[in-house]
């Protein structure tokens, strides 16, 4: 029988006693061991913070310059996004800052490039009548092409080529008869550059050196200016000469005086000190090429590249720049399209009014590491 409920018996509890074991002493590193882990975190958390910072900074400069960029008074219009509309003809009307594409060296490429360049903006187009290094042919079919779909015309185009010498032609490839007379393969050559570039003139003609003889250099001189008589030729120049007496005697001999110099722009050179200061005294267009590639070294130093993101500019871009803050003109001779397009965004800037180097002292820096003469 159950007992009753006020019948039952107290419930009986079991007290027990947990003696836990007693708590042995930390290890005395342990506390350096949790204060450098948490170092560690808050190291990683800084640099990761620093990370961001100095990205958001960097697409800020950038955005800053596109901005600048897009504020900036140019020759190409608001509506425009190809570059259409920029003509040749009217940045030389303007004495417009602008570079030269160069074609050497692209061979199967250069049609492609040549109307890639065009459709990123470049208008003036440099080659030679010599397929040992150059597809002149190509040139014509690559303006050609872009022109077509841009809506360009021959004015809005600027085409420089070369007359090459024998000796300095491939014997198997020659473009012109090397057994007749020197005014005859001059007269062929050009011919041959006509029909490749698929024009009825040229803008500019130059020599692409000058020859072994003084007397067969004014040969080809004579020829040349028969040419700008004629008007099949608007412009007379002269490549590849170092030497500023030989320079000066063609210049002082010349009836058509030559309005362009293409050298190599390189210390080895001087960086034709003596000749780009006659050049500027005499209206001669000292334009430049080998100008990234003879000063990659230069280039790679912290003090251009901090000074060339401050600008918001690649080393390269600010070497542009430079040659053309103390009166060149180079080449650029890419094959990257955006590489181009970062060529021809700084022309308009510095088309826009804008000046990369704020002053003297500042181009004087450049200058110095360089190794350049002002």
């Amino acid at each position: 029988r159950q007992p009753s409920a006020d019948t039952q018996s107290p419930p009986l509890v079991t007290m027990v006693r947990v003696n836990p074991s007693p708590r042995r002493p930390g290890h005395p590193f342990t506390g350096i061991f949790h204060f450098a882990a948490l170092a560690i975190i808050l190291s990683i958390g800084a640099l990761c913070l620093a990370y961001v910072m100095l990205s958001s900074q960097e697409e800020r400069m950038h955005a800053d310059s596109a901005a600048a960029n897009r504020s900036s008074p140019s020759i190409r219009s608001s509506s425009s996004t190809s570059g259409k509309d920029i003509s040749a003809a009217y940045m030389e009307s303007r004495n417009d800052p602008y570079l030269i594409y160069g074609t050497a060296w692209k061979k199967g490429e250069t049609a492609r490039l040549v109307a890639e360049a065009i459709r990123s903006g470049f208008r003036f187009v440099d080659t030679a009548c010599q397929p040992k290094h150059y597809d002149e042919a190509g040139v014509g079919e690559g303006w050609t092409t872009a022109a077509k779909e841009l809506g360009l015309e021959r004015k809005d185009v600027q085409l420089q080529t070369k007359f090459t010498s024998n000796d300095g032609q491939d014997p198997n490839n020659v473009p012109y008869d090397a057994g007749v007379p020197l005014e005859e393969q001059v007269r062929q050559s050009l011919k041959k550059s006509l029909q490749n570039l698929r024009t009825t003139y040229v803008d500019s003609l130059v020599l692409h050196s000058p020859m072994t003889t003084h007397g067969d250099t004014m040969r080809v001189w004579r020829t040349f200016e028969s040419f700008v008589d004629d008007g099949t030729v608007r412009k007379l120049g002269i490549s590849n000469c170092y030497d500023p007496d030989k320079f000066k005697r063609i210049y002082e001999e010349a009836r058509v005086k030559p309005v362009a110099l293409q050298n190599r722009f390189y210390e080895q050179s001087g960086f034709d000190a003596e000749l780009r200061s006659f050049c500027i005294d005499h209206n001669v267009q000292y334009q430049t090429f080998w100008t990234l590639t003879a000063n990659r070294r230069a280039l790679s130093t912290l003090d251009i590249k901090v000074l060339a993101k401050s600008k918001g500019l690649t080393p390269q871009t600010l070497m542009y720049a430079f040659v053309l803050a103390i009166g060149g003109t180079p080449l650029s001779g890419t094959k990257s399209r955006d590489h181009m397009r970062e060529d021809v965004a700084l022309i308009e800037r510095l088309q826009g009014g804008q000046k990369i180097f704020e002053d003297k002292d500042e181009l004087g820096k450049m200058a110095a590491i360089l190794g350049v003469s002002m």
